[in-house]
């Protein structure tokens, strides 16, 4: 087996959660289809691609124009309890792992590491997820409830940065969202977006791979500095 080297680790590694290290995001859209058929227009997909990696409001704010509604004060509250619930309840019967997401984590904890998970999920749904992930793997976890401005703002991995004590610019982001790699590039990370569905755009700063499949700590490094993706993957820690 090939051995890392060590002087090509990152500073830190902040991961996005849902469609990045868990497929989840085919149990948001259950919900979130749903939720649309309740409000009265079936969503299209174009819509939904909108709302990918959105923290709450932000993903009521396009519902709501959709649906010409205005989503706010008790409705939201109402509403929001409604997705939320059902979601979780989706998460808990049909957990899975992303390709190659559990053997980066595996990866990255044989180097040590710092390591932040950062989502726009608040922190009641995020505990499903969590538990199967298991959080201890994690230094920190930033949540969509810690920050006044989520994603696509620069402010959960800022703040995940601050916590783990680095600069965002030496630390690597994955995500698998636009919203979510807009959010670590304008913090200064260097992104490797891995479209969770089909169709997603690239985004301005961000280095787009199909899986992380063969990925390792070294490799997210060589990935998002524009190395060779042979020169990335398929190598084993140490």
């Amino acid at each position: 087996m090939t051995s890392i080297s060590y002087s090509r680790l990152p500073a830190a590694v902040c991961l996005d959660m849902d469609g990045t290290l868990v497929d989840t995001e085919r149990l948001w859209d259950i919900a979130v289809y749903e939720l649309a058929e309740y409000l009265g227009r079936p969503l299209d997909e174009a819509t939904r691609e909108r709302t990918l990696g959105n923290s709450l409001p932000g993903f009521f704010a396009i519902l709501g124009e959709y649906t010409g509604r205005t989503i706010e004060g008790a409705e939201f509250d109402r509403l929001a309890l409604r997705l939320n619930s059902r979601v979780t309840e989706l998460m808990r019967s049909d957990m899975r792992w992303r390709p190659g997401a559990e053997e980066l984590l595996e990866d990255l904890a044989s180097t040590n590491a710092p390591v932040a998970l950062v989502t726009n999920t608040t922190a009641d749904v995020a505990a499903v997820p969590l538990e199967f992930i298991d959080r201890s793997r994690f230094d920190v976890v930033v949540t969509g409830c810690m920050v006044a401005d989520p994603k696509p703002a620069p402010d959960p991995y800022l703040l995940a940065c601050s916590r783990l004590g680095v600069e965002a610019t030496t630390a690597v982001a994955v995500e698998d969202s636009v919203t979510g790699a807009t959010s670590a590039v304008a913090a200064g990370c260097r992104v490797l977006y891995v479209p969770s569905t089909d169709g997603q755009p690239d985004v301005v700063g961000a280095h787009t791979h199909p899986s992380l499949t063969g990925v390792n700590a070294s490799g997210l490094v060589a990935l998002t500095s524009g190395a060779p993706v042979a020169s990335a993957v398929g190598q084993s820690g140490a």
